[in-house]
């Protein structure tokens, strides 16, 4: 039986219908930015190019690429020039603005993101297509365990769950395990939405805490995002079992585009990408950030280009995700192409002249051993992407394990990331619930931790230091 999508015209489109649909927008969008923004007509003719000579979309990628550095700097400039804060890049009219969301600005001072009612109802489209892929239907209870916030996937994911007609329970995370645990004890959620690193706490924590068990929650879905995980045997069939056999489902966003984009099915073999009809994207080789051609197995950085965007359309916005593109068709019948995520070009360390993700790292740990938990972290003296081989890698291990059989799965790992990684690696084992887990503004858990040299060899206190 086919599964049920929300637009299936629209997900059901083929290779060559949704190419044809793409640049036919794209030729409507950036003709519409040039006639419309004084910053994006001078910036097109600076790169040489015109809306009006765009033949096919391989000529798209002439066209100039955006980033968050020149976002914000757009957006500063707007707000001393033009009293609004969505940049010199915006295409409507400020008051036609309906919501504003924005970025942690852990990195800088935080961005903005205009939506206009057109803009709302695409996410909440966007949204209701992953509801349904989930099973859930108008009515069914969804507790959102995540931050409250201006954050896309806060208060604007709320909205746009309630407009499909949820009965939507907004608990947040930073309410703590024994309010979530009684409000999901007492309201019953078919489905829950948190990051990661929030479900594997509670799974961990819950019961010691709350006399609860989340086994016992009635949960059929656990739907996590903001980071790395939901796609990884090793972190999502623990949390399974710990909500008493919840499907663990991982979505996400493009930014610029109207999320949410995808999401993971029952199958685990990555993100169907369902948007592409207004989410379009690109895959470009990271150093020279050439276009690469959308095939099976293909990796590189994603660029998107949302292509309906009302308010301050990001043309070319580069992610800063390394991701590989799977075409094959998935054995859950749902069309689309799937995606896994590999990395942040941001998080790319250098180990004696080769690139290294941190999730590349822990893939190799995950897969070499059952022994590991799923959560490690990269540790560096120093800041810039240069580590000296041997690379420190904290490791969140099974408790009780014996010296003898540490020692081995140290000579176990190493020789495993040395043969496909290429350099050599140093370990820190850490007892299952000891390993404390370093957190954004978003909650998002991070991957690497920069320590101060002079504060000497490493102990369980630099679990606390932030980046």
């Amino acid at each position: 039986m086919r599964p049920r999508l929300w637009n299936p015209e629209m997900e059901l489109m083929s290779h060559s219908e949704t190419r044809a649909l793409q640049l036919v927008k794209l030729k409507s969008l950036l003709n519409r930015v040039y006639e419309q923004s004084p910053y994006y007509r001078d910036k097109f003719d600076r790169a040489g190019v015109n809306p009006q000579n765009l033949k096919s979309l391989e000529h798209y990628q002439d066209y100039p690429f955006f980033d968050k550095d020149e976002e914000r700097a757009s957006q500063e400039a707007s707000r001393e020039t033009a009293q609004h804060t969505f940049g010199l890049h915006i295409t409507c009219n400020p008051r036609s603005v309906n919501r504003v969301s924005s970025s942690s600005g852990t990195t800088g001072s935080p961005t903005y993101s205009g939506f206009t009612l057109k803009d709302r109802e695409i996410t909440n489209d966007n949204q209701a297509r992953a509801l349904v892929r989930l099973g859930i239907e108008p009515g069914d209870v969804v507790m959102h365990a995540s931050v409250l916030s201006m954050w896309i996937a806060g208060i604007p994911g709320v909205d746009s769950m309630m407009a499909y007609g949820v009965c939507l329970v907004p608990v947040g995370a930073l309410s703590g395990v024994e309010r979530v645990a009684q409000v999901a004890r007492d309201t019953r959620p078919k489905s829950m939405k948190c990051t990661v690193s929030f479900a594997q706490y509670l799974a961990k924590h819950m019961e010691e805490r709350t006399g609860i068990d989340p086994a016992t929650l009635g949960l059929e879905k656990v739907v996590v995002f903001g980071e790395p995980g939901g796609s990884i045997p090793q972190i999502y069939e623990p949390l399974e079992k710990s909500f008493g056999g919840a499907m663990v489902h991982d979505i996400m966003g493009a930014t610029g585009c109207h999320s949410p984009t995808g999401i993971s099915c029952e199958e685990h073999n990555g993100i169907h990408f369902y948007a592409e009809d207004n989410a379009m994207f690109e895959i470009c080789d990271p150093e020279s950030l050439q276009s690469l051609p959308i095939e099976d197995g293909v990796e590189g950085e994603i660029v998107f280009t949302g292509l309906e965007r009302e308010c301050g359309p990001l043309i070319r916005w580069r992610d800063k995700d390394i991701i590989q593109v799977t075409t094959e068709p998935c054995r859950c019948g749902r069309p689309g192409p799937r995606m896994l995520f590999k990395g942040r070009v941001d998080d790319m360390l250098l180990v004696k002249g080769v690139n290294v993700f941190p999730n590349a790292v822990r893939d190799v740990i995950n897969k070499t051993s059952n022994l590991t938990t799923g959560n490690i972290r990269i540790v560096k003296s120093s800041p810039g992407p240069v580590v000296p081989a041997p690379v420190l890698v904290k490791v969140e291990v099974k408790a009780g394990l014996p010296d003898q059989i540490k020692q081995t799965l140290a000579g176990d790992l190493d020789n495993a990331i040395h043969h496909q990684l290429r350099f050599r690696a140093a370990f820190d084992f850490i007892d299952e619930g000891e390993f404390e887990l370093l957190k954004g503004a978003t909650g998002k858990t991070r991957l690497v931790e920069q320590i101060n040299e002079q504060h000497g060899p490493l102990g369980r206190n630099d679990e606390q230091r932030n980046i």
